[in-house]
């Protein structure tokens, strides 16, 4: 198992190795603009797992959330990655909950795929390690149990 998996935010675009419970991680970053979006498909190939970052506070924009995120999982390369839902801004007064946040993704539509949401505020750092242990924990289970990507 190659442990990739995506990393969707609004940053732009970047590649790194991370490390975290001993599980290596080739981190993706291809958020960004609306007209690199197209491009996203070039990177599912290989890839194990899906994070992908929520503004939990842009209740307008949950439904172009909800569009982009269908498409990505629904892509044939991601059908067997496992998703990480980060709900983020959770500080935030009127930010929608964990649970607001499943309905508007179509979340609990989902079958026969692993899945997780975590409310975070990542300014803080607040259930980021929580999301990444259910991530590598997952994907150490699917690997003992020979499914992969490759």
């Amino acid at each position: 198992m190659s442990n990739e998996f995506l990393l969707m935010s609004p940053s732009g675009f970047n590649v790194e190795k991370v490390q975290y419970k001993n599980v290596m991680f080739t981190v993706w970053d291809v958020g960004g603009q609306e007209k690199l979006r197209p491009l996203w498909r070039h990177y599912f190939n290989n890839t194990d797992g899906l994070i992908y970052v929520v503004d939990s506070l842009d209740r307008e924009r949950i439904g172009k959330a909800k569009n982009e995120f269908q498409t990505i999982i629904n892509d044939p390369f991601m059908l067997n990655s496992v998703i990480l839902v980060f709900a983020n801004k959770q500080d935030m007064k009127g930010a929608m909950t964990p649970m607001e946040v499943c309905e508007g993704l179509g979340l609990f539509d989902l079958k026969n795929r692993k899945w997780h949401i975590q409310g975070t505020c990542a300014l803080r750092g607040d259930g980021l390690y929580e999301g990444l242990d259910w991530l590598a924990s997952t994907l150490k289970a699917m690997r003992a149990a020979g499914y992969s990507s490759i």
